[in-house]
């Protein structure tokens, strides 16, 4: 039993250590909208950390990959994200940043998907990270109004209501 705990946890570090090792590129202050297709796979790798990893661990670096997909997301004609007040608790920036991430992976690996498969996708990648990380990030009515209706498998009927008003 000692032996499986220690093997898990073993497992658990070195995941936290391979979401680290990549490091952000610096943008140029001032780009043309086709400059942001180069930093898709940083993008990608911005997006899988703040998903995989607790944002209380490493607070400088979900600061840095936070930063760094908002720059992104701002500039970019390939993807935008639609934050509705219905899917995501906006007072929890924490949320805000795993829907946006989710989104942006999500368009980004599959361009030919609309917003509704992108919402249905980024929601549910939510609930899941605030499940993992619920001690960190704290409650959220919402959040749990969107769990008890993923539990009756009413999820892809909320968010289609939500984004079709």
């Amino acid at each position: 039993m000692k032996r499986t705990l220690f093997i898990l946890a073993a497992l658990f570090m070195a995941q936290l250590g391979m979401a680290q090792q990549f490091s952000l590129p610096i943008m140029p202050e001032k780009m043309w909208p086709s400059d942001y297709a180069k930093y898709e796979n940083d993008v990608l790798n911005c997006c899988n950390y703040l998903l995989s990893v607790d944002p209380a661990y490493n607070q400088p670096k979900h600061e840095e990959c936070t930063s760094f997909l908002i720059r992104w997301l701002t500039g970019t004609p390939e993807v935008s994200v639609v934050l509705h007040p219905d899917l995501v608790d906006v007072k929890k920036d924490e949320l805000m940043i795993a829907y946006m991430a989710s989104w942006t992976r999500h368009a980004l690996q599959n361009k030919e998907d609309g917003d509704l498969l992108c919402a249905q996708v980024a929601t549910e990648e939510m609930l899941n990270f605030y499940f993992a990380y619920k001690d960190s990030i704290g409650k959220s009515k919402l959040t749990e109004k969107l769990l008890k209706e993923q539990s009756k498998g009413n999820l892809a009927t909320v968010v289609t209501k939500a984004l079709v008003r």
